[in-house]
């Protein structure tokens, strides 16, 4: 049976549920100022998605390129439907260039082959909300890393988004809230020796439809990422607890860490 991927599972939802993520316009400024030194910054996003990031993001860097790579057809028709509808002046900036590449993140060969654009070193790369985790074949992590040091100008840097679990994390869990028209319903298997969560959310529309969304990921904490990091050349540079650049602490629930390379 052929597994469901995370983005044809939530593709016709994803901005509904997402994309007025109040953290957005903090996530796009912060990525800025780690690259605002470079006149022309290449950007890569590693899962971008339907273009909650790229697009904003593009139009904060009149100069720059950002290359949004997912694996999901079905997320990168929304992204360029967004992209082309989207005006190109901002808050007067002219909007810079968004180039959707599909592809698997766990290498980035599809860089190779998609276009002139997307060859190039990159002086940012970046994972935001849990995405990385999207990597839960055992092994797909790291090897991304090393296909990212592989790309990344040598002053570039990496910057990881990511949910840190508790020492409590239960073994199975089940939430409920509500998004927009929706009613969700999640439930998710955590197993702490290898990090594999498996989760569906069963949504229920008021107009009576029903959706069950299946995912999966694989967890690291920030001292098992920073190990991966480090086997592929990289540094931790900085630790956040947000993308407000809150000062990290053990209690916190999620990390922005910023990797540079040192080989």
């Amino acid at each position: 049976m052929t597994e469901i991927t995370y983005g044809a599972a939530f593709a016709d939802v994803y901005d509904e549920w997402y994309c007025n993520d109040v953290e957005t316009a903090t996530t796009v400024r912060m990525l800025t100022e780690l690259i605002s030194h470079v006149p022309s910054p290449r950007v890569l996003e590693l899962g971008a998605g339907t273009g909650r990031l790229a697009i904003p993001l593009a139009a904060a860097l009149p100069t720059g390129v950002v290359v949004a790579l997912d694996e999901s057809p079905e997320m990168l028709q929304i992204l360029r439907s967004r992209a082309s509808l989207t005006s190109a002046s901002v808050d007067g900036a002219t909007a810079g260039a968004v180039v959707a590449a599909e592809g698997n993140m766990a290498d980035l060969a599809a860089l190779s082959t998609h276009s002139e654009a997307t060859a190039e070193p990159f002086d940012l790369v970046f994972a935001s909300y849990n995405t990385f985790f999207n990597l839960h074949v055992p092994g797909d992590q790291a090897r991304c890393l090393a296909a990212v040091a592989r790309r990344l100008h040598p002053h570039g840097v990496v910057v990881l988004d990511a949910f840190v679990a508790g020492s409590q994390a239960p073994q199975h869990a089940t939430t409920s809230e509500r998004r927009g028209d929706w009613t969700l319903h999640t439930t998710t298997d955590f197993d702490a020796a290898t990090g594999l969560i498996i989760g569906s959310t069963h949504s229920t529309h008021r107009d009576g439809r029903e959706v069950v969304r299946p995912w999966r990921i694989r967890y690291h904490s920030p001292k098992q990422l920073d190990e991966l990091c480090a086997a592929a050349g990289f540094a931790l540079a900085s630790r956040y607890g947000s993308w407000q650049k809150s000062t990290f602490t053990i209690d916190d629930a999620r990390h922005v860490s910023i990797y540079q390379l040192v080989r």
